[in-house]
């Protein structure tokens, strides 16, 4: 593990550890953003806003002042940035694809971290990098939290059991509401309706078992299809292509 600190205010700091898993608490400064790359393995940024699922080779940005925590599924390797204000490249947390090209300068500037703007050679280095960061695509690996009671029962159940294949209805018999109501407050607070917030659920949790070794038809029992190929087509539905694919990319 090695962790770049420097007392005279650098403009980006770096953490490079690999750890083998579990929950990672790191120091917050709430003047700093994140650059949290996942070089192998998966992990999961969890906010009071929602959870964004952060499989190899991607990265998840988090502005300054929103606070987080890591759970990492199985052994992780992580390279962070931390950027101080005024580089608040992006305003809202989000999970990127990182390009090669991308890759690469993430472990060049950990390798040469701290940087100071001040120092030409940083300044267009970290120009490069911020240029490339803004115009990535964002992966569609967001939770977001509900907040009303009923809902936040709801996705309790079903983070317990991603393979819980009661109707929606059902859903919200068990939490004493009606599918209308339940569906109501449900949009309301995340965007989504039961239905599309359960399958990014299912996605997400085949994410990190399909990056923990486990087969794909292994992981569609365990996500709630009856058979690999309704997997493979839900999974293309949601993330854009095949599970082999999605990964290789």
């Amino acid at each position: 593990m090695r962790q770049v600190v420097d007392e005279s205010e650098p403009d980006v700091r770096c953490y490079a550890v690999s750890h083998p898993g579990g929950r990672l608490d790191l120091p917050q400064d709430p003047a700093w953003s994140q650059l949290v790359y996942a070089v192998h393995g998966v992990l999961t940024v969890h906010t009071p806003d929602g959870s964004w699922v952060v499989p190899p080779h991607r990265a998840a940005w988090v502005p300054a002042g929103v606070r987080h925590r890591l759970a990492l599924s199985g052994r992780v390797t992580l390279r962070m940035l931390y950027f101080a204000h005024p580089l608040a490249l992006l305003p809202t947390c989000r999970v990127l694809d990182v390009p090669p090209l991308v890759r690469e300068l993430i472990l060049h500037v950990v390798r040469l971290a701290p940087l100071r703007l001040t120092e030409p050679v940083h300044h267009r280095l970290i120009g490069v990098l911020a240029d490339q960061l803004v115009t990535l695509p964002d992966e569609p690996l967001q939770l977001p939290a509900p907040r009303d009671p009923l809902a936040v029962a709801l996705t309790a159940a079903l983070q317990n059991d991603p393979g819980d294949t009661a109707s929606v209805s059902d859903l919200a018999r068990r939490v004493g509401s009606s599918r209308r109501n339940l569906e109501r407050v449900f949009r309301a607070d995340t965007g989504m309706t039961v239905g599309q917030w359960r399958r990014r659920l299912r996605m997400l949790e085949a994410l990190r078992l399909l990056a923990a070794g486990m087969t794909a038809t292994a992981v569609a029992a365990r996500v709630g299809y009856a058979t690999p190929s309704a997997f493979g087509a839900a999974f293309r539905a949601e993330l854009g292509d095949t599970p082999a694919r999605w990964f290789h990319r």
